[in-house]
């Protein structure tokens, strides 16, 4: 059973840290060293500088960032809400050619471990990356960014109404960020609007779409807690911020992650081309002429076009210098459930694996979204090639989840990622 619950924010106080658009950001996971250093010259208030604790520019980023939220606190930067709230976000966006809107809300929902089979996730984690977020907890006693979670509406479609009919009003808060999707808030405090969430969702599988290492660096921090002294039931770190939004929702949009082929020697890279060239045919794409390299991997990206049936397909770029080449695998082995079928199990276990052991790849292969890193790398010589991944489709992704089967990490893009900064979570005896 999910359990929802209310939770007193913390936000951005306007009256002293001005234009509360200046200081959201991304979650940690795709901010890039460039992004991150816009982001602190954009605002003195930037969450990056809490949310990205990893890169700070202190000895010790962890204690910083905590010693950065604590003087946010005490100058009133940063105000704690008075009611237990459920807030309400839309966001807007560009995507391909077109505008589109999400709505969801943002609660606070009770840990749960997987086996208990209502949080699902559908992809694997990376420990380090788990490991830095429970630092970033520990210091900060805070989380500072929603996962986005999606949940299955009733055939009513009771809870998106109500979540439309709240975004009718005039919102708490506006947020028209640089770079990043506007988007508006609603606080809702009445007890009878959230008891109707609760209750309508209650019996509700949640899927995780974005925040693996950060669900189960909650589940760890949790943990260690628990470890030490008695954990009261209501107490907050039993509970996780999550945006959630209903699979029914126009603006649910998924992408491909892509992969880098990162600080590999020449024989693991000849191998790998070796991989490719006895499992797949090739292909050679030509770019528009006149676009940058970013934008030709994007719209390479896009002209891979929607899987069909079983077949396996991806991109490369770089095999040759500046080139992209469509790859489709020529018999794709026999799969016996949809997470064998995948396009990402199938380039893990049949492409890269047989040229690199498992522990080599997690070091050489690395996951990314954004298409100017990952031209900038390549041509600065950071990294060989990449792969240019298709988005897993949605069908396939509730097939996956809803058995309990964990996808390669870093294998759904699901798109916008909820900010962080526009309502935080702080740890303590209740919500």
């Amino acid at each position: 059973m999910a359990e929802i619950q209310p939770f007193r924010a913390v936000r951005y106080n306007p009256d002293v840290a001005g234009d509360v658009s200046l200081h959201v950001c991304p979650p940690f996971d795709v901010i890039t060293p460039q992004l991150q250093q816009e982001l602190y010259d954009r605002s003195p208030y930037n969450i990056v500088r809490l949310e990205l604790a990893r890169r700070g520019l202190a000895a010790d980023p962890y204690e910083q960032a905590a010693e950065t939220q604590q003087a946010w606190t005490d100058s009133g930067v940063l105000k704690h809400e008075e009611a237990p709230s459920i807030y309400v976000i839309e966001e807007e966006f560009e995507y391909r050619g077109q505008t589109l809107r999400r709505r969801g809300f943002v609660a606070a929902v009770r840990l749960e471990d997987y086996d208990q089979e209502v949080v699902l996730p559908h992809e694997g984690t990376r420990s380090e990356w788990v490991a830095d977020r429970v630092k970033v907890m520990a210091a900060g006693q805070s989380n500072y960014s929603p996962l986005l979670v999606i949940y299955r509406d009733d055939l009513r479609s009771s809870v998106g109404n109500l979540v439309r009919a709240i975004a009718g009003g005039e919102p708490t808060a506006v947020f028209d960020p640089p770079g990043m999707p506007q988007f508006r808030l609603w606080r809702v405090s009445d007890p009878g609007t959230i008891g109707v969430l609760q209750a309508a969702l209650k019996d509700s599988e949640i899927f995780i779409a974005d925040g693996h290492h950060r669900y189960e660096a909650a589940l760890r921090y949790r943990g260690g807690v628990r470890a030490e002294r008695e954990v009261g039931h209501d107490e907050s770190i039993n509970f996780r911020i999550m945006l959630m939004v209903s699979f029914d929702e126009p603006g649910l949009i998924t992408r491909g992650y892509h992969r880098l082929i990162e600080s590999a020697t020449d024989d693991e890279f000849a191998d790998i081309m070796k991989s490719i060239e006895n499992t797949c045919d090739l292909e050679e794409w030509t770019a528009s002429d006149g676009l940058s390299t970013a934008d030709q991997i994007e719209e390479f990206s896009v002209g891979l076009g929607e899987r069909e049936g079983d077949e396996v397909v991806f991109g490369l770029y770089a095999k040759e210098a500046g080139k992209f080449h469509i790859a489709r695998m020529k018999s794709p082995p026999p799969a016996e459930n949809a997470l064998e079928n995948s396009e990402y199990s199938q380039l893990h276990s049949y492409v890269i694996r047989p040229a690199v052991s498992a522990e080599r790849e997690e070091e050489i292969i690395s996951p990314h979204h954004d298409a100017g890193l990952i031209a900038r790398q390549i041509k600065n010589g950071e990294a060989r090639m990449a792969f240019i991944m298709r988005p897993v489709p949605l069908d396939e992704f509730v097939a996956i989840v809803t058995r309990g089967w964990r996808l390669p990490a870093k294998a759904t893009n699901f798109y916008p990622k909820p900010p962080a900064g526009a309502v935080i979570q702080q740890f303590g005896e209740t919500l």
